[in-house]
């Protein structure tokens, strides 16, 4: 009967050293999950930055590449109405107007 005393004992002992140990490994590593957990939210927090920074930028690229389409029709359309102003000067030229050419 002493056998199972003592062996009640010791498993008894042994839960309090557990729990013991237990409370101190969770009372050590609480500083460094707090320290862990501010990390990890001060990256989300840049993470979200980074990420209003590539949608500004995105936006911001789209907006030059409208522009500059813009100005490359506009710069087309220019040089090709240039181009037409010949044929049109031409074309005004041999227009006859009764009363101017009778003034020669």
């Amino acid at each position: 009967m002493f056998i199972v005393y003592a062996s009640l004992i010791l498993i008894a002992a042994s839960l309090i050293f557990l729990g013991i140990y237990a409370f101190k490994a969770y009372k050590d590593a609480k500083p460094a999950i707090k320290k862990l957990t501010a990390i990890s939210t001060v990256m989300q927090l840049k993470a979200d930055q980074l990420k209003n920074g590539i949608d500004e930028l995105t936006a911001t690229q789209k907006e030059f590449q409208r522009d500059i389409n813009y100005k490359k029709q506009t710069f087309n359309n220019t040089i090709s109405a240039v181009k037409e102003t010949p044929k049109k000067i031409k074309k005004w030229w041999n227009i006859k107007i009764p009363f101017i050419h009778q003034i020669k």
